[in-house]
C-alpha cells in the first residue's frame, strides 16, 4: 500500500497568520543528560501548520470539532492536479471540473493541488496565496464534497477575505483541511483514502492534524 504524508511540519519560527495568532514555539523542557528523560513544550494555536477546521470557526451555535463523528475525517478522496499557480492567481470552477468532475461523488473529499506548497515558510507564502473564485466554491458545494483540502493558506483572495467562501462550504456541512503539502508527489487522481484526524480538544473549531492519503479501501462505505 502506498501512503503519502500531506502534513506540513510544525516548528518554531514557522509561517503564521499574524495577530491574533501567537508565534509557534517548540522548546525542550527536559533532557536525558539533565533529567533522565526528554520532553518538550508546545506553544501553538489551532491554525498552526496543517489543520482541519469545521463550520464552528465562522458559524455561531454550531458543533465544535470534537463533536464531529470521527468517521467524517476518513473519506474516499480525489486529487485535482491544477496547473502551477503563481502569486494571487485564481482557481476556477472550470479547472476543478476538468481535473476530477466526472469522477468525484457526493460525500467524497477533494484535494486541490496548485504547487503553492513550494513556498512553505518563504516570504509571501500567506500574503500572496492563490485563491478560489466564488464560482469554484460554488462548484465544490454543488458536488456535495465532504472535505475540501488544499495547499493554500487562504481559500479566498487574501487581499479581501471576508470569510464568505468558507461560510458557503460550512453552511453546506463541509470540512476544510489546509494547507497541505506534497500533493504534487501523488501518483494519479484517485480514488484514495484520506485520513485527517483532529486532536481531541473539547470546545475548539480547528486543530493541527496529521494528514495521510493512501490507496483506497472505500472509506465512504
Amino acid at each position: 500500500m502506498k501512503v503519502y504524508d500531506l502534513t506540513g511540519a510544525i516548528e518554531s519560527g514557522m509561517w503564521g497568520y499574524g495577530d491574533p495568532f501567537p508565534p509557534v514555539r517548540i522548546e525542550p523542557i527536559a533532557t536525558i543528560e539533565k533529567d533522565g528523560f526528554s520532553s518538550h513544550s508546545f506553544q501553538m494555536h489551532s491554525l498552526a501548520g496543517t489543520y482541519v477546521e469545521n463550520g464552528n470557526h465562522l458559524l455561531a451555535g454550531t458543533e465544535s470539532i470534537d463533536q464531529v463523528p470521527v468517521d467524517r475525517f476518513i473519506k474516499t478522496a480525489w486529487v485535482a492536479q491544477l496547473s502551477e499557480k503563481e502569486a494571487l492567481e485564481p482557481v476556477s470552477a472550470e479547472e476543478l471540473e476538468a481535473a476530477v468532475g466526472d469522477k468525484i461523488k457526493p460525500g467524497d473529499a477533494l484535494l486541490v493541488s496548485t504547487g503553492w506548497d513550494k513556498n512553505w515558510n518563504k516570504p509571501g507564502y500567506v500574503e500572496n496565496n492563490p485563491f478560489f473564485l466564488p464560482e469554484a466554491m460554488d462548484w465544490v458545494v454543488e458536488k456535495k464534497i465532504s472535505i475540501l483540502g488544499t495547499d493554500l493558506t487562504h481559500i479566498q483572495d487574501p487581499r479581501d477575505d471576508d470569510g464568505s467562501l468558507l461560510r458557503n462550504l460550512y453552511m453546506n456541512d463541509g470540512l476544510l483541511i489546509a494547507p497541505v503539502v506534497n500533493l504534487r508527489k501523488v501518483d494519479g487522481i484517485g480514488p484514495f483514502t484520506l485520513v485527517a484526524l483532529p486532536l481531541l480538544i473539547p470546545g475548539v473549531n480547528s486543530t493541527p492534524c496529521r494528514v495521510v492519503l493512501m490507496d483506497s479501501f472505500n472509506a465512504n462505505s
